[in-house]
């Protein structure tokens, strides 16, 4: 069942967005008197086809995407020098053809906003939650060196309302470190906050130290032949107690683990709707800590000791065998430890634990997104626009070396794992809005002066419509073929990133 909803799901978001894409050039193209070939919902040889005045409509055995192909839209073929041939038709009236395209992408995203506006969908809280670890300290959070605390209510940021924590990270993410005026409700109180976010030197991203608000555990994923996925636990699975304990957050989770090695454990699981029981036998995990906080994972040592140095009076460690001896010799002495330029100092020990191979996290609150028709239909511009300014903004910044390209750059196969995430995991609502996203992600990237995709050809006939006169074909060819050399460089290295980043992947090189 799991399989086929990430395929179906797969074949329905990439599917329908390409879909309506071509639909747009089809359409594009009858406003402006071009006629259409073929059009085909799917690639490859049709196997359901119909003929409709000069245009051949036509399924194919796999209906994924589709294509829309012109009459006299090879340069290569000889042309009639008809006004219904595309390289023929006007410059203007191509580019009407070329640009309906993305526009459909952008109308099509717009409709799913409306609609599921009105209807009304579940979003993440804009209720926040700061992590304990980050309320005091180096660590200290945004938020928290603010005056904000766990619980409050944030419902403006810079004069903008705030429906749902997707709005918070729109608001944040992009900030570019500037100060926020941050309104927060706190029980019947309303206060007012400066909040400026911190940037995240792994991701790039900026960051006020916040998540979600939640007072339940749901497991993020679990490891690969560990004790929990040999259990029977899932990843979404949302922990409803342990042993008949309530459980509000991480560490408490990890606490009630951590002293039961080898002991069962009655966990209690909401899945998919579903009360389930099971049982799980922590095994022992041995920890090396520095002043009781664990630091390294001993399962893990032969990865992390290649870029440690470890050093006291002068002696340094570089291998996993040597750092064993190391600790071994220097139990409950002063040491200090250098991991990409941050030293901890303290006295080192091993702490053996209860571990089960799962990542806990805190399972959101809910809130309702639904508006009126007037307020609805402002939302599905407004979220479009907003949407559309962070996958700029975010471009900006992968170009710019601000963030990282590899974790931030996706190609289909994570797009298909995201797609079958969602569905899988958060339902239709959410499934929905993320296909009105990809559609408008689609748009923007078509638009992009790249050659080769429909921005480059908007390019050349607005230059024809400048000089009234075509571009010489051997350079646009030129031109073509090394934009269709750097897209499959691109698409190489995307295909090669998504599949890195695929689970079983990371599980075989780690």
């Amino acid at each position: 069942m799991m399989i086929l909803t990430y395929v179906a799901a797969m074949v329905v978001l990439l599917g329908l967005c390409i879909f309506i894409h071509e639909l747009g050039h089809l359409l594009g193209g009858k406003m402006v008197g071009i006629k259409a070939r073929v059009f085909s919902m799917g690639y490859g040889k049709g196997v359901l086809k119909k003929k409709v005045g000069d245009t051949t409509y036509q399924v194919t055995l796999i209906p994924f995407g589709g294509y829309c192909q012109f009459y006299g839209e090879n340069p290569t073929e000889d042309r009639k020098g008809e006004s219904f041939e595309f390289l023929s038709a006007a410059p203007w009236r191509r580019i009407v053809t070329v640009v309906m395209g993305p526009l459909f992408n952008l109308f099509f995203g717009i409709i799913i906003f409306f609609a599921m506006n009105m209807i009304g969908y579940e979003s993440e809280t804009n209720r926040v939650l700061i992590p304990e670890r980050l309320m005091s300290g180096e660590h200290m959070a945004a938020a928290a060196k603010a005056g904000m605390v766990s619980g409050d209510r944030i419902i403006r940021i810079d004069n903008r309302e705030i429906a749902d924590f997707e709005d918070i990270q729109a608001r944040v993410l992009f900030s570019e470190g500037r100060a926020l005026k941050v309104t927060v409700e706190r029980g019947n109180e309303k206060k007012e906050l400066t909040v400026t976010p911190k940037l995240m030197k792994r991701s790039g991203h900026y960051a006020m130290g916040i998540r979600p608000y939640g007072d339940k555990i749901v497991i993020a994923g679990v490891g690969h032949g560990d004790v929990a996925e040999a259990s029977g636990l899932q990843g979404m699975d949302v922990v409803v107690n342990l042993d008949g304990k309530e459980i509000g957050n991480e560490q408490e989770f990890i606490d009630y683990i951590k002293p039961r090695a080898g002991k069962k454990i009655v966990m209690t699981i909401l899945r998919r709707g579903e009360e389930k029981q099971v049982v799980i036998t922590p095994r022992v995990n041995r920890l090396i800590t520095i002043n009781g906080n664990a630091i390294m994972d001993m399962d893990n040592l032969q990865k992390l000791v290649r870029t440690m140095a470890l050093s006291r009076d002068g002696e340094r460690v570089y291998s996993a065998d040597n750092f064993i001896e190391f600790i071994n010799k220097n139990k409950d002495k002063e040491v200090t430890l250098t991991y990409e330029k941050i030293k901890i100092s303290g006295k080192i020990n091993y702490d053996d634990r209860g571990y089960i191979g799962a990542s806990p996290t805190i399972n959101p609150h809910k809130v309702l997104i639904q508006y009126g028709i007037g307020k609805s239909a402002v939302q599905a511009l407004v979220d479009p626009y907003d949407f559309i300014v962070m996958n700029l903004k975010g471009f900006g910044m992968i170009f710019s070396g601000q963030m990282s390209l590899r974790e931030n750059l996706s190609g289909p196969i994570r797009i298909a794992q995201i797609a079958g995430d969602v569905a899988y995991y958060k339902g239709l609502s959410a499934f929905i809005l993320l296909m009105a996203k990809i559609s408008i992600i689609l748009m923007v990237m078509n638009l992009l002066p790249i050659p080769a995709v429909d921005g480059s050809h908007l390019v050349f006939y607005l230059i024809e419509m400048i000089r009234r006169k075509p571009i010489n074909q051997k350079i646009m060819e030129r031109i073509q073929v090394a934009g269709v050399l750097i897209l499959i460089t691109i698409g190489v290295f995307v295909i090669i990133n998504d599949i890195s980043m695929l689970p079983a992947i990371q599980r075989l090189f780690n």
